[in-house]
This record gives C-alpha cells, sequence and structure tokens, in this order.
C-alpha cells in the first residue's frame, strides 16, 4: 500500500512532461499520436468528442469513467496536467512554510454542483463561457501557449543569437506571433487565483470549480475501491487530515469525503501504523451519508442529452450555402475566420475549449486567441488572424490535434477544398489604382490562383478575383501592403464551403516543337 503514492507521483510526473512537451514544441518534433492520445484521456474535451463520431477519444473518455468507477477520482492526481500544477505549488508552499497541515473541512458541494450544472446549461444554450473559463486541460493550455511559450522562444532566442555570433549554427530565430497582451493578463489572472488557491487551500480548485472534478466527483460515489480506516489499528494521531490536500479526511470522526477525495494517497503513506488501506466495495461496506447531489447530477445529465440532440448535430442555417454577403473591411474583422475542419462558426464555438493546442501546434501561427469575435461565450477561443501570417495550404495539423472535435480530421486532399472564407477586394484601395504603381503581391501569394492579375492602363495589371477556387487561406490579404486598411481581405464563411479545384493548365515547351536536338 505505501507503493501507492510512489506509482501515482511517477505517473502524474511522466503525463505532465508530456503534456508540456505538447504545449511547448515549437519545432514540430512531438508526434502526433502523442497528442492525440493525451488528448483523448482529458475529461471534457473528450467527453465534448463523443458527439462528433466514434473516434480514440471515445475509448479515452470511457477509459477515465471506468478508472473513476474502479479506484474514485485518481484522475485529477495522475491524469490531469492542472493538477499536477497545484501539486507543486502545494510542494512549493510546504518548502516555504517548512510544513504545511490541513485540517478537516466540508467540501463547498452544493456550489461546486451548482457551477457543473449551470456549465451544463449555458452549453445547451450554445456558450461555451464557464466551460473554457474552468476547464482544467484547457486552463493549463492557455498557461503553457501564452505564458510559457514566449518565455521559452526568448530564451531559443537569446541562445541562437549567442551561438550565431560565435559561429554555432545549431540553432535558429522561432517568431512569436500569436501572443496578445490582453490574453497574457486573463491568463495570468487565472494563474494567479489558481496558485493562491493551492498555496493556501491545496486542492480547493479540484472541489469548487473545476467541472471535470465536479462530474468525477459524482461517479466515484459508486466507486469500487475505496481508502478504508482500520479503527483497530487506529491511534487518532491525525496525520491523515494533516497531509490531505484535499481536506476530505476527518481523523476525529475517522471518515473520509470519497466525494472530495483527488485519490492522492498521501494519507495511506503518512499513516505511521498502516491504518489506513485501500480495499474493495464487496470487503466492508460502511454507511456513509451522502452529499445531496441528486437534484445537480438530473440536470447535468439532461444537459447531457439536450446537448447531444440540439447543439451538436444543430447546423448554422443563416448562411444556407449562398457564401457571405459582402462586408467592409471593419465589418470582417467582427466576423471571425474559423479553423480548418471547424465546419461552421456555431458548431466549432459550442465544443471549443480554448485549450490552444491547435495554436501551439501551428506552424505559421496563423491561429490567435480571440477575445470577443465569438462573443463573451468563446472568449479565447482560436481564429484566423491574417495580420501575422496565413495557412498554409498543405497544413492539416490543427485538425489532427484538437481533442474536442472542435476541429475535425482532415486530410490534405479534403482540407485543399475547404473554403474558410471568400476574398474581398477594394479597387480604390489598391495601390495599383492610389499610387500607379506595380504590386501584384496578393496574386503571387495566392496558392489557388484565385487572384490573378489583369491589364488596367498601360503596363498596370489589376488583380481579378474567382472566388469559385478561393480557400480563404488569407494569403492575399497578409501579402497586402496598404495600410491602415487591406485593399484584399478575407471575409468569414460561418459555415465552410466547398471550393473548386483550380484548374491545371499545361505549361508549354517550346523543345516539344523541334524533331531535332536544339544545340
Amino acid at each position: 500500500m505505501q507503493s501507492l503514492k510512489k506509482i501515482r507521483v511517477v505517473v502524474a510526473i511522466v503525463v505532465f512532461v508530456l503534456a508540456a512537451a505538447v504545449f511547448l514544441d515549437f519545432t514540430g518534433h512531438v508526434p502526433p499520436v502523442l497528442t492525440t492520445v493525451l488528448g483523448s484521456l482529458q475529461l471534457v474535451p473528450a467527453f465534448a468528442k463523443l458527439f462528433t463520431g466514434l473516434t480514440i477519444a471515445s475509448f479515452g473518455f470511457l477509459f477515465v469513467v471506468l478508472l473513476t468507477v474502479a479506484f474514485g477520482r485518481v484522475y485529477c492526481s495522475t491524469i490531469c496536467p492542472l493538477g499536477t500544477l497545484q501539486d507543486i505549488v502545494i510542494r512549493l508552499s510546504g518548502r516555504m512554510r517548512r510544513r504545511r497541515w490541513y485540517r478537516h473541512k466540508a467540501a463547498p458541494a452544493a456550489i461546486h454542483y451548482a457551477l457543473l450544472a449551470a456549465s451544463a446549461i449555458l452549453v445547451v444554450v450554445g456558450s461555451m463561457a464557464l466551460v473554457d473559463l474552468l476547464e482544467p486541460f484547457s486552463n493549463f493550455g492557455r498557461i503553457l501557449t501564452n505564458l510559457g511559450d514566449p518565455v521559452l522562444v526568448s530564451l531559443n532566442n537569446a541562445t541562437a543569437f549567442i551561438f550565431g555570433r560565435l559561429g554555432i549554427f545549431g540553432l535558429y530565430q522561432v517568431p512569436l506571433l500569436h501572443t496578445q497582451i490582453v490574453v497574457v493578463f486573463l491568463t495570468l489572472v487565472f494563474l494567479g487565483v489558481l496558485v493562491y488557491l493551492s498555496y493556501e487551500h491545496g486542492r480547493l480548485f479540484c472541489n469548487l470549480l473545476c467541472p471535470a472534478g465536479a462530474l468525477l466527483s459524482i461517479i466515484s460515489r459508486i466507486s469500487v475501491f475505496k481508502i478504508a480506516i482500520v479503527e483497530e489499528r487506529c491511534t487518532n494521531c491525525g496525520f491523515c487530515e494533516m497531509v490531505c490536500k484535499a481536506n476530505c479526511v476527518d481523523a476525529e470522526s475517522r471518515t473520509i469525503d470519497f466525494n472530495a477525495c483527488v485519490g492522492c494517497y498521501n494519507c495511506i503513506d503518512a499513516c505511521p501504523t498502516a491504518a489506513l488501506k485501500f480495499e474493495g466495495l464487496g470487503t466492508k461496506k460502511e454507511a456513509v451519508k451522502p452529499v445531496a447531489v441528486d437534484k445537480p447530477r438530473r440536470a447535468f445529465f439532461g444537459a447531457v442529452i439536450a446537448t447531444a440532440s440540439t447543439l451538436i448535430f444543430s447546423r448554422n442555417t443563416d448562411d444556407k450555402g449562398q457564401g457571405p454577403r459582402v462586408l467592409s473591411y471593419d465589418e470582417s474583422r467582427g466576423t471571425p475566420v474559423t479553423p480548418p475542419g471547424a465546419r461552421d462558426q456555431k458548431r466549432f464555438s459550442n465544443l471549443c475549449t480554448a485549450c490552444h493546442l491547435c495554436i501551439s501546434v501551428c506552424p505559421p501561427q496563423v491561429l490567435s486567441p480571440s477575445l470577443f469575435e465569438y462573443g463573451f461565450a468563446g472568449i479565447m477561443q482560436p481564429r484566423m488572424n491574417y495580420n501575422v501570417a496565413y495557412c498554409n495550404y498543405d497544413c492539416v495539423l490543427c485538425t489532427q490535434v484538437c481533442p474536442s472535435g472542435a476541429l475535425l480530421p482532415l486530410d490534405t486532399a479534403a482540407k485543399k477544398e475547404v473554403q474558410l472564407g471568400r476574398a474581398s477586394f477594394v479597387k480604390d484601395d489598391c495601390i495599383v489604382i492610389t499610387k500607379k504603381k506595380d504590386c501584384g503581391a496578393c496574386s503571387e501569394h495566392c496558392p489557388t490562383k484565385a487572384v490573378k492579375m489583369v491589364p488596367f492602363e498601360g503596363k498596370l495589371m489589376l488583380p481579378e478575383l474567382n472566388n469559385e477556387i478561393c480557400v480563404g487561406c488569407g494569403a492575399c490579404e497578409h501579402a497586402c501592403p496598404t495600410t491602415p486598411r487591406k485593399a484584399i481581405y478575407v471575409v468569414a464563411n460561418t459555415v465552410h464551403q466547398k471550393a473548386k479545384k483550380p484548374p491545371v493548365q499545361k505549361l508549354e515547351n517550346p523543345l516539344e516543337s523541334q524533331k531535332d536536338f536544339p544545340f
């Protein structure tokens, strides 16, 4: 039994390091299969992905549920990387205070389950605001992407600069384009709250605010194996209560609140008389007064059914397949272009947990956190930001790593036919008109040649659009040199359309008409 904590610590460290590697990888060396497996083991994203089809995430969600049914909330202490981050803070607080002792406190179950029910209800009405704000894996991803990435990339760039001066060119400079001050500030606020709660109150976040913790708390009520106190061996020393960071052990009454227990096994490891043991449900049955959670639980599972029937499979019919109306440049900024695989904006916003995994793997960094472009409900969900980059024509990485199903997987061929938006050209803003100068940057960057140059005046050429083959990648907008607004820009398709394949033109070879060798 004493080895349970050691096993738990090893597993938690391994998962934490792998998850950190996934979010902090800016070189593209982390294999996609690792990202897929880790994402499938995260409860809320895997649960959301259940409604997009039977995938590996479905089995990941089933694994977490079965693990909880068997052993209680060990997910919170081993698989959840945000839980491990809290444990690191708790460990440091113990070091700084020489020793950090805890006392039993009744878990704020009513508030916890009320937040779970509120999150579920908001999901039903089409808002992921509470889920995005509180979901642990997504918050861990935002902490590393918005705070860890800038630090790591800055260190890399500084090292590359120094090595370059010494004639060592093993490292290279990496631009960091997706960082935004407001998003960094919001992430810092959450991290500050998390650190405070962990430093002062242990795992209070898990038992007060976390929706995954609330759901697992309900499931853990029927767990098969639980920690039991052997009264014959117990001396009422209170060590088990003092090391319980979830405040769920009451040494005086010799009871454990399994709804709040996160399965850290600190109590078993600390007990000097081995009075705590891990035993099956059939070994010893104890009458433990349950927390009244029937109503919130019914509300939650009712919300689940409603979500499955009305939210996930619904489609935004406002567009009706006709494409967007022509918007001005300023209007188009308020309607975000959703990433490939999103299908439609409503579906994407209803499923995205803003974990920023797609942002962290995007090679050109065209994906950036939003603020209120999706409304308050979609705060910090990713959008295409063509001011900093454009979407690579052959890249599908973001569609392969999404853990919640907000972005469905696409292969390269299918992605090339997805039309995220359509280009709009304002002739009077083009420098060919305003400055009478040649340009053609938009045409040169367009991968499908939806923008081509046609004769205008004298030797000047002017862009002409063919939106039937435009995929909305933003290459033309990013390349356009006009300021303060672009002469050519992408207007979002709220429902993604299918672009026609660009025509294949055979290049003329002058050698084919010659029978003899030309020289």
